[in-house]
């Protein structure tokens, strides 16, 4: 993507929020951002690491973002600008987002589009992008600068806020409130029926009705073909800046508290409480009403089967602290060994004793 500004300007641009210790070397025009494998000579890369050093002399670029470490080194490189900043990696992601953000073209198709379907009390601001096959039901509110791709769904009285992308064939079921700058990935289905039933005498099913909703908060990403169901009476919640991989299940009544990180086919079970920077890493599992506390990551497929009541590191199942988890599989792998040498001790005792 084109971006066309002076390293000056954009590091005007993050001052707000303190992206750039300082910028050095020369006020190139940046044309776009590149990765450091392949970049023109009017490019912004990112250098983190010493080793990439040579690639920048090799074939200069207009500008580096590098981290306060790297800053001598490069200022010894000709003609070069440089941004410095704490967080190499959180510049990427931040550059990345003003300027190399895909969304798609606003003049792609009519707006809204012919084939949309939107009931006549639905509110669509003027700003916002309606795709092909989007339906849009009873008073459902779709807030400013939204983008619905192709087939995407939103029930009556369901809610989407601002500058949040709606992508194709996701499915936001009735009276959810979706917040600003939200991404549903392809395939997400928020707002289904939670999975609730009774037994009666001869062990058959009886469904009951969740009448509950979904509610996700501002900055959350959910991935593509997530589910989160609804709650069975008041709500199912993705806390604020919450980032979810594809292929996770939230059940209904689940909270996920702020900034949690929920990586691919993970799945939450019912009324389960998340606090605030939990990671749970791929294919985490937890039991229904468990909860786990602010700044805890569960890894090697842990499954949650107890509360988890300290920060730390968790692992296995039932979860144990990680170092305990890693001298246990230490020690699990010598089980044969060790096995070995007890009989050895029992045969010499038993000898012992006979004599």
């Amino acid at each position: 993507m084109v971006i066309s500004m002076r390293l000056s300007d954009i590091y005007k641009k993050f001052a707000a929020q303190n992206l750039f210790a300082a910028r050095l070397g020369e006020d190139r025009t940046i044309a776009g951002i590149a990765p450091i494998e392949e970049f023109d000579k009017d490019d912004l890369v990112f250098v983190e690491h010493e080793a990439l050093i040579e690639k920048v002399k090799q074939q200069p670029p207009a500008g580096v973002v590098t981290c306060p470490e790297l800053c001598e080194k490069l200022l010894a490189i000709s003609g070069l600008g440089i941004l410095v900043s704490e967080n190499v990696k959180l510049a990427q992601a931040l550059l990345g987002q003003a300027f190399n953000d895909p969304r798609p073209p606003a003049d792609e198709w009519p707006n809204p589009h012919p084939s949309a379907v939107i009931h006549e009390s639905a509110y669509v601001s003027s700003t916002s992008i309606v795709g092909p096959g989007v339906v849009i039901g009873k008073n459902a509110k779709i807030g400013e600068w939204v983008v619905m791709m192709a087939n995407a769904v939103v029930e009556h009285h369901a809610r989407i806020g601002d500058h949040s992308i709606i992508q194709s064939g996701v499915f936001v079921g009735h009276h959810c409130r979706i917040g600003c700058n939200v991404i549903l990935k392809p395939g997400c289905i928020i707002g289904a029926e939670g999975f609730g039933f009774a037994f009666d005498e001869q062990k058959r099913t009886h469904r009951i009705p969740q009448t509950g909703i979904v509610v996700i908060e501002d900055d959350v990403i959910v991935g593509a073909n997530c589910t989160v169901d609804r709650a069975t009476y008041t709500e199912t919640r993705i806390g604020k800046g919450c980032k979810l991989d594809a292929l996770c299940h939230i059940a209904h009544n689940v909270t996920l508290g702020e900034d949690c990180v929920i990586v691919a086919q993970t799945g939450i079970a019912g009324s389960t409480r998340f606090g605030k920077r939990v990671i749970a890493t791929g294919q985490t599992g937890t039991l229904d009403h468990k909860t786990v506390v602010d700044d805890v990551v569960l890894v090697h497929r842990c499954g949650v089967t107890e509360d988890i009541t300290e920060p730390g590191t968790y692992a296995t199942t039932p979860p144990q602290p990680f170092r305990e988890y890693t001298r246990n599989i230490a020690t699990f792998r010598k089980l044969f060994d060790l096995r070995q040498r007890l009989q050895r001790l029992e045969k010499k005792v038993e000898h012992l004793l006979k004599s």
